[in-house]
């Protein structure tokens, strides 16, 4: 009796353990063609397998029949199998196209058309993190990191942004724009570089155009563009600090604030930015003390010689004759005045100082229209072909503009007026 009863129990654990096969192929409902890796999972459980290199499966489960399958595939509808005993071992499962309707983008307002836009056009960009992460005192240093950048230091001050093997401390024919808006300087005829422009916790992108089509923005182009976008309150509010210091005494400084207001639908409408920067160092004191080159006398000439960092050290008359034959005086030679060097005439103490605002109000979800002021103020060398001390400069710009948003950006579609004056 015992034993009789020991075979019925045994029979019924070897049935509710008994193995279901479920085999299949999975194709596409239109082309008919199988569909590799597609995902077939018994619904409620994480068991599951994927297709073959032909579309099929086989899946094995303790689960009593009927079970319900989840067939899915990307770029497919997700679809549901009722399996029974009948069907279990010949499964065939088509799954349709997922197909996500867009509504049409028009961009407006392209500076490149598009015939332009089928030559070679060379950007090169930072974004916020790569500004932020750069280890110098000021992103634009960085951008000599970017391919086919030069930059030059005329002086802790100021930095010259050279492309396509150009070389000169004066390049009035690179274009810098900031928000669209050129940032020349009138009385230089090129631009400041980094003494006159947006602060590095307001710069969310810059591009730097390096290739022969930078032409395409105007002859004053042709060395390349440096094209900056700045940050906007709607995007990116809140305030931000950021603190640098360094050799040669560096101290910056730097407060950035924007927010925004909504309405009662709560749609953002006006905005605001406030950004202030500082920036303070010793820089670098010419002293070389070198004849010039050419010069008819070196370092040794007993009464003097022409040295390149002093000022006023001309030749005076040979003997101190005053008399119209100079040179018909044998014996001594030229005497050389001492001249003043030059770490006596400059104050080798660099500061520049940038404020910068901005006021937008959203007349509808995607056109806002904007007034920003940017004002610089310092002083600082200038390296061009003689050495140029700016004290005291003060440049201002305004900008008054209508822009429409389109995938995350600002398309300027109607510049209102424009405006940059220096002030000694």
């Amino acid at each position: 009796m015992s034993f009789l009863l020991f075979s019925v129990m045994l029979l019924l654990s070897m049935g509710s353990i008994a193995q279901t096969t479920l085999k299949g192929v999975v194709y596409d409902a239109i082309s008919k063609e199988t569909l590799i890796g597609a995902a077939v999972v018994i619904e409620g459980t994480t068991i599951g397998i994927t297709t073959d290199i032909d579309g099929k499966f086989v899946l094995q489960t303790t689960r009593s029949l009927p079970l319900k399958l989840t067939v899915s595939f990307l770029g497919y509808k997700t679809r549901p199998i009722n399996v029974t005993s009948a069907n279990a071992s010949n499964l065939s499962i088509s799954l349709e196209g997922d197909a996500v309707m867009m509504s049409a983008v028009e961009v407006k307002a392209q500076r490149i058309s598009d015939k332009q836009k089928q030559s070679a056009l060379t950007v090169e960009q930072m974004d916020a993190l790569a500004i932020k992460e750069a280890a110098s005192g000021s992103f634009y240093e960085s951008l000599g990191n970017l391919k086919e950048v030069d930059v030059t230091s005329a002086s802790l001050g100021f930095k010259v942004i050279n492309t396509r093997g150009f070389n000169s401390t004066s390049p009035v024919r690179s274009l810098q724009l900031i928000d669209g808006v050129d940032n020349q300087s009138p009385g230089l005829n090129f631009s400041l570089g980094n003494f006159l422009g947006a602060s590095d916790l307001d710069v969310r992108l810059v591009e730097v155009v390096a290739g022969a089509s930078s032409a395409y923005f105007g002859p004053g182009a042709f060395n390349g563009v440096i094209n900056m976008t700045t940050k906007d309150p709607y995007d990116f509010p809140g305030v931000s600090v950021e603190i640098k210091a360094g050799e040669r005494a560096l101290f910056q400084r730097v407060v950035r604030l924007a927010d925004f207001t909504t309405n009662k639908d709560g749609k953002k409408k006006l905005g605001y930015k406030v950004n202030v920067f500082f920036m303070q160092a010793h820089d670098w004191e010419a002293e070389d003390y070198r004849a010039i080159e050419g010069a008819p006398y070196g370092e040794d000439h007993p009464f003097g010689y022409d040295a390149v960092n002093i000022y006023g050290d001309e030749p005076t008359a040979v003997n101190n004759d005053n008399s119209d034959n100079l040179y018909a005086r044998p014996g001594l030679t030229e005497f050389f005045r001492n001249g003043y060097k030059e770490k006596d005439l400059l104050n080798y103490n660099t500061n520049n100082t940038k404020l910068g605002a901005g006021l937008y109000y959203r007349i509808k979800d995607d056109v806002t229209i904007n007034y920003g002021l940017n004002y610089s103020t310092g002083s600082t060398i200038y390296q061009g072909d003689n050495r140029y001390a700016l004290k005291d400069v003060q440049f201002y710009q305004n900008k008054l503009e209508i822009g429409k948003r389109i995938l995350g950006s600002y398309a300027h579609t109607a510049l209102l007026k424009t405006q940059e004056r220096p002030m000694m």
